[in-house]
């Protein structure tokens, strides 16, 4: 019979599960970069509505996400906003910088349903939004700088 001593690693692994539900949606999908994942998340060209939109960033989850907003505008439109000055972000950082025009946008909240089967509110608006940038991952698009965040919308 083998004993084997795993000393600290069955606490280890019961800490990482309780993260995992208790922050669901700060991880970032296998696979993806942060810049892709933004995309997925934020960037819809065409009005599509929340309960279709949230389909393709909730499957990635395996949750409701409870609220979300969707810029109307290309990637790359939004990522010219990454050559703006820098301005600090909610968090304290100082890779944030505010889109030079106003955008289409669509906020999306949860209003009933479990994944699923995620029901969502659409609210239309037309403002500036900050996003946060960093320099762009190997597969990201070429840009000095690519969006990861949706800071704040103004």
């Amino acid at each position: 019979i083998m004993i084997l001593n795993l000393g600290c690693f069955p606490l280890l692994l019961m800490l990482l599960g309780l993260w995992s539900t208790v922050c669901p949606l700060c991880a970032l999908p296998e696979r993806l970069t942060k810049a892709h994942w933004f995309e997925i998340q934020h960037i819809q060209p065409g009005l599509l509505q929340c309960n279709r939109a949230m389909d393709g960033v909730n499957n990635y989850t395996q949750h409701c996400k409870p609220e979300n907003t969707f810029l109307h505008d290309s990637f790359q439109n939004v990522a010219v906003a990454c050559n703006m000055p820098h301005i600090i972000c909610k968090n304290g950082q100082n890779n944030c910088h505010q889109s030079a025009k106003p955008v289409n946008m669509t906020k999306c909240k949860l209003t009933a349903g479990k994944y699923p089967h995620c029901r969502y509110s659409d609210t239309e608006e037309y403002r500036f939004f900050v996003v946060a940038c960093d320099p762009p991952q190997k597969s990201d698009p070429p840009y000095q700088l690519v969006p990861v965040h949706l800071d704040k919308l103004i």
